[in-house]
């Protein structure tokens, strides 16, 4: 067996020329003890909110999303949560949050200036 025969040799899918760098949002921590991470959104033209709109409340985990709007085409998706930003705990509920935004609010084009299919569940 000279190893070409493996199924990650083989299949294209699994090269590393799939692989996106992605930034996450600017955080903080808050003087409660919470944090908060501040994405940037970048809309496709047409709708987005200019007042503040709930996303996603997750208290069991102590997270909740709300979507700051600022201009015609930028948003913010602010996240409070109780854990750090980036811990694992609150990745899927922050990528359940771009979801809803891009199918409930407006078609996400960009986040964190990056083209929206680079971040999970938009692939």
């Amino acid at each position: 067996m000279d190893g070409s025969d493996h199924p990650w040799q083989m299949n294209p899918e699994y090269s590393a020329s799939y692989l996106r760098q992605t930034k996450w949002g600017d955080y903080r921590e808050l003087d409660n003890g919470e944090w908060e991470t501040v994405w940037r959104i970048t809309f496709r033209p047409g709708y987005s909110p200019r007042r503040d709109v709930d996303i996603l409340d997750d208290p069991s985990i102590g997270f909740h999303s709300y979507l700051r709007g600022s201009t015609e085409e930028e948003a913010e998706l602010v996240v409070i949560s109780q854990e750090h930003s980036a811990s694992a705990v609150n990745y899927p509920a922050t990528y359940s949050s771009f979801r809803i935004v891009n199918d409930e609010v407006a078609d996400i084009q960009q986040i964190q200036g990056l083209p929206r299919d680079w971040y999970p569940p938009f692939r």
